[in-house]
């Protein structure tokens, strides 16, 4: 287990991020990979209510499966999470969890490239349909806004919102 601290800034390009990530002494440790995620609930959206999020993710191949336990208020997102590797493929697991009687309710692909930023801070650089967005992700508020500060983002500004509820919001506004 694990608990995470994060915030999600949206961008126009990544351009400036990179260049402050190199100048901070950060380590790119993944290059851009295509990730596909899907989240699941039970019939009555009982996790959904709690605010437990379960999700699989393909990324570049690896199958992960995640829980993330209801959040903390506050400014930042943060969540106790649990996630493990699998060793079947994504097809396998989606019949485990639909067996178990959970079903999909969202599904959202990105591309992410992952830097390192001092221990235990990890900086993402997500490119959805909806947008490109920086991701800060640490064990830590302090480590967060420190990672922002670095990169020449305001922690104020930051989003503590799910890329579900980012696509939602682009969706209506859409419509």
């Amino acid at each position: 287990m694990y608990t995470e601290v994060e915030l999600k800034y949206p961008v126009k390009d990544f351009s400036r991020i990179r260049k402050n990530l190199q100048q901070a002494g950060a380590l790119l440790i993944c290059k851009a990979t295509e990730e596909g995620n899907t989240v699941y609930d039970l019939p009555d959206g009982s996790l959904k209510s709690s605010g437990t999020l379960l999700r699989l993710r393909d990324f570049g191949g690896d199958v992960i499966l995640t829980v993330k336990e209801p959040g903390q208020p506050g400014a930042m997102k943060i969540r106790k999470e649990h996630e493990t590797l699998l060793s079947i493929s994504f097809s396998q697991a989606e019949e485990m969890l639909s067996a178990l009687g959970y079903a999909s309710v969202f599904q959202y692909a990105k591309t992410r490239e992952i830097w390192s930023l001092g221990e235990d801070t990890h900086i993402c650089l997500d490119s959805l349909f909806f947008g490109k967005y920086v991701e800060i992700e640490s064990d830590s508020q302090s480590k967060v806004s420190s990672a922002s500060r670095k990169l020449g983002l305001n922690p104020r500004k930051g989003l503590s919102k799910s890329y579900r509820y980012l696509q939602l919001l682009h969706d209506s506004t859409r419509s």
